[in-house]
Formats: structure tokens, C-alpha cells, sequence
């Protein structure tokens, strides 16, 4: 059984730096970033929206530099011009999202059959420059074949809903994502998840079969406002990986 690799999102690290409409440059997007590692972080994880919102070109630039031996995971929407930022950067893995200028973070995943054209026409450039894709969905049936059909590596199942519900509700959209982890499985695909997700709802997803891969962001940076980000991952890295000690204070 692989070890699960945490992906740790810093966008809301550039959000308050953007607070300030670029008039300041900190916090810095690279001394997150190692932090972030120091703390258990297997790969960093951004969104280059294109409202530019929190990450910039240049954090972008910055990090596919100087991004050492951690993964670089870029969340964008299926527009050429971020298609053209990917391929200048060369992440490692490109994670297709939906995206829409009024919401206040991605409401859902992307609908893999209405927009299969436009993310074939992503996917093909991206597996000549032997970038990785994902594609960031629900899990319904129809969407996990579409995106087998794309050819793409891995599916991330939104965790949205989940972390939103309670009780009963929670259970049935729970065990909803753990059969598309299988049906994903099945298709050949890896799975990954996230959105959302905190210290403590977490929990019942680790057990999600086939899981490789988990992406948290806000919750890790708000807990980094109390005990700085090395330690909020940490704690966060502790929790995903089995660890006995990983409870919030």
C-alpha cells in the first residue's frame, strides 16, 4: 500500500498578501513553501485563478524554480491562457478545475462530458510536455468514465459536499465518494481528494479505498495564524499518516 501524500495548498498564504493589492510581498510564497515541506508536506499545491485572487504569475515562476525535490500541483481552469502558464512553468501535475469569477472558492467539480473538448484540447498539450493531468470532479459514474476515456492520470473527488454536511447526510455522500473511489480504481484511474477538508472531518476520508493523494488548504492556514504553518502541517501530516498525536490542541 502506497504512503498517502498530503498536497498542501498555500493559495490563502498569497490571499493576505494580495490584501493589500500589491503594495507589500509578504508573506513569501517560497518561505511557505518550506515551511510547509519542513512540516511533512509531500507536494504544494496552488490555483492560478484568473482573477488572479491569490496566486500570481510570478508565485507560479517562483516556485516551479526553486521548487527542489517537493511536487508542484497546479489547479486551473481549461482556458488557453492558463494552459500557457502551465506549459512555461512545467509543473508537475496540472488538476483541472472548474471556475467561475463569482464564487468565493470552487463550488463543485468540473462537468467532464459538456466541457470534453476543451479538456482534450488541455490534456493533449499537457502529455506532450509530459505534464501529469487530473481532472477535479464529482463522482458520478458518467463523469469517472469521461474522464477515463480523456486519458487522464488520476481523478480528485471534490470533498465539498461532504465537509459541508452533517449526520446522515454526511454518511450517504461519504460512502457515495468511497464507490467512486472504486469505480475510479477500476477504470485504471488514481485517486486523490479534497476541499474542505479540516483536522477533524478529515478523518473518516482516510479510510477512502485506493486514496493516494489528499489536498488541504484552508484549514492549514487559518491553523497557521495560531501555531505558524511548520506546525500546522505538521499536525495535519500526523493525522494522514496514522499517527496517534496529530489531534488539535
Amino acid at each position: 500500500m502506497k504512503a498517502l501524500r498530503l498536497g498542501v495548498n498555500i493559495d490563502h498564504v498569497a490571499t493576505l498578501r494580495q490584501l493589500r493589492a500589491g503594495t507589500v510581498d509578504y508573506p513569501n510564497i517560497i518561505e511557505a513553501r518550506d515551511l510547509a515541506v519542513r512540516g511533512g508536506a509531500d507536494q504544494i499545491t496552488i490555483h492560478l485563478r484568473g482573477d488572479r485572487r491569490h496566486i500570481q504569475e510570478k508565485d507560479l515562476g517562483d516556485l516551479a524554480r526553486e521548487r527542489g525535490a517537493v511536487l508542484l500541483n497546479l489547479e486551473m481552469a481549461p482556458t488557453s491562457e492558463m494552459v500557457s502558464q502551465a506549459l512555461r512553468a512545467k509543473p508537475d501535475i496540472v488538476c483541472i478545475v472548474p471556475e467561475k469569477r463569482e464564487e468565493l472558492t470552487t463550488e463543485g467539480g468540473i462537468d467532464v462530458i459538456a466541457n470534453r473538448v476543451l479538456i482534450e484540447g488541455c490534456i493533449s498539450q499537457f502529455r506532450r510536455a509530459k505534464i501529469k493531468t487530473s481532472l477535479f470532479i464529482e463522482g458520478a459514474p458518467e463523469q469517472i468514465k469521461g474522464s477515463r476515456d480523456l486519458g487522464v492520470d488520476a481523478i480528485e473527488l471534490h470533498t465539498g459536499k461532504y465537509s459541508l454536511s452533517r449526520g446522515d447526510e454526511r454518511k450517504k455522500i461519504l460512502d457515495h465518494l468511497f464507490k467512486a473511489a472504486e469505480l475510479g480504481h477500476e477504470a485504471g484511474l488514481k485517486i486523490h481528494a479534497g476541499h474542505g477538508l479540516d483536522y477533524e472531518n478529515v478523518r473518516p476520508i482516510l479510510k477512502m479505498p485506493h486514496l493516494e493523494e489528499l489536498n488541504i488548504g484552508h484549514s492549514i492556514v487559518c491553523r497557521s495564524v495560531m501555531v505558524g504553518l511548520f506546525q500546522a502541517v505538521k499536525e495535519m501530516k500526523v493525522i494522514v499518516t496514522g499517527g496517534s498525536s496529530g489531534s488539535r490542541p
